[in-house]
């Protein structure tokens, strides 16, 4: 892979915790819609927002749900985001494949791209990511790197591997008790 190369993952590790939801979307293509709890030590108390595209995926993927409604699921995709009209960030996975298989609950991603804005806040860098994949429209992220996590202070421009976790500011603290808001958090950084 050259080093230029943009590039997009997200992994979900947990069991789902909603109503699936048949949808339709403005391209007139049934699509599914879910919830995976991916509550634990690494997210803290988080769920992730996931889609399923295709029937062929689709349809294994409920009948191994209806014959186990307790199935832990490893879901692999695409991480995404999204700005509402109030610059609220939300964050997705548009889900390619599903097994089942029992693992710590997580929610994770993998990103490489071009940083678009690295601003300092209090409890280390907010940065805004660019992802250009062949195909595809444009992508912007915003990612959060800890203060802890922070050796390499990316700037814009700079081309970088990102790996980490949707999760509660404090995942887990002496208590067992999670706060702060479900966020994309660095957790290995790597200027390119």
């Amino acid at each position: 892979m050259s080093t230029d190369k943009h590039f997009n993952a997200g992994n979900v590790f947990g069991r789902v915790t909603s109503e699936i939801k048949r949808e339709r979307s403005r391209g007139g293509e049934d699509y599914i819609s879910f919830e995976v709890n991916v509550s634990g030590r690494r997210c803290g108390s988080a769920r992730a927002f996931c889609r399923m595209w295709k029937a062929e995926r689709i349809e294994p993927f409920l009948a191994a749900l209806a014959k186990d409604p307790e199935t832990a699921f490893w879901c692999k995709g695409f991480f995404g985001q999204y700005w509402n009209d109030r610059n609220e960030v939300f964050s997705n996975f548009t889900i390619f494949q599903a097994e089942a298989r029992e693992s710590e609950p997580r929610a994770a991603f993998i990103l490489k791209g071009r940083v678009d804005q690295a601003q300092e806040v209090k409890t280390g860098q907010r940065l805004l990511l660019h992802i250009e994949r062949d195909g595809q429209p444009k992508e912007t992220f915003e990612l959060w790197n800890p203060a802890d996590k922070l050796l390499d202070e990316p700037k814009p421009g700079d081309l970088i591997e990102a790996k980490g976790y949707l999760r509660q500011e404090t995942p887990e603290d002496d208590f067992g008790g999670s706060t702060g808001p479900v966020r994309a958090y660095i957790e290995q950084l790597r200027v390119l």
